[in-house]
């Protein structure tokens, strides 16, 4: 059994008993195998690795690699573009993965599969709703978890409690004068004059949420506006607000408030 979902900057993938693979490379891709059950039979530079449970491999881009799994055994593999705005590059710019970095990587098995259905979930949801922003967040959950795994130095934010970085400011504001339009990461990223991945760490440090539910939030606080002082109908708000369809604007809307638009319309 395979999954596989793949975006412009990431790819998440899961393999079970039975997969064989013949000796390939990523140019421009790093890849970390993450074996979660039995044993993974991987061939890298041709030196043969036994990956059990919570050992991990890395592969910098250019290796030449192949594996089969064994009995009962499955593995998550993620791939992430070494360089560009939405790579490993976006956490340090001068990030090459390869000698410096120790190609064993320890990992808690359990935590990884919850993170890889929570990954798949969204990136398949944001891609069907054509939701660049939900998709973006994925892709910088995955440059982060890995930058956290190959233990890269990372500058903190330097802002203090509240929003006091003007660049941010102005970030926020865009959000709440275009909340209804399709909004890119990049775009917001570029405006705080930021990399998409510090930009997420300071947007959250600063207002305790993503980007992406900050705006999800101003969304349905104007939907709520809209359904008790308009006669407009349900779908016509829920398209007018940018919501690809009525579906996502009903799930959206009962996560925030606990009630459907229905129900809150007639409260």
């Amino acid at each position: 059994m395979e999954m596989k979902v793949e975006t412009d900057w990431i790819e998440l993938w899961q393999g079970s008993h039975g997969f064989r693979n013949v000796p390939h490379k990523h140019d421009d891709w790093m890849q970390v195998t993450l074996p979660i059950k039995g044993i993974v039979h991987f061939t890298q530079e041709d030196r043969s690795y036994g990956l059990r449970q919570g050992n991990g491999l890395l592969q910098p881009p250019g290796t030449e690699h192949h594996f089969y799994l064994g009995e009962q055994s499955s593995v998550i593999i993620m791939k992430v573009r070494e360089q560009g705005a939405g790579g490993m590059a976006s956490i340090n710019p001068q990030f090459t993965a390869g000698s410096e970095h120790d190609i064993r990587q320890h990992f808690h098995a359990e935590d990884m599969v919850g993170r890889f259905r929570g990954w798949m979930l969204a990136l398949i949801q944001g891609q069907a709703l054509a939701d660049p922003l939900a998709v973006q967040e994925v892709e910088q959950d995955v440059v982060a978890y890995l930058g956290g795994m190959l233990k890269l130095e990372d500058r903190k934010s330097s802002m203090p409690p509240g929003i006091c970085d003007p660049h941010l400011v102005r970030a926020l504001a865009y959000l709440h004068d275009c909340y209804a339009d399709t909004i890119n990461i990049d775009e917001l990223a570029g405006i705080a004059l930021q990399s998409r991945y510090h930009f997420i760490r300071s947007f959250r440090e600063a207002t305790g949420t993503t980007p992406y539910q900050y705006l999800l939030k101003l969304r349905i606080t104007e939907a709520m506006n809209r359904l008790k002082r308009s006669d407009a109908t349900i779908a016509q708000i829920s398209e007018s607000l940018g919501f690809s369809s009525a579906s996502q604007f009903h799930r959206s809307f009962s996560k925030i408030t606990g009630v459907t638009p229905q129900i809150y319309r007639q409260q």
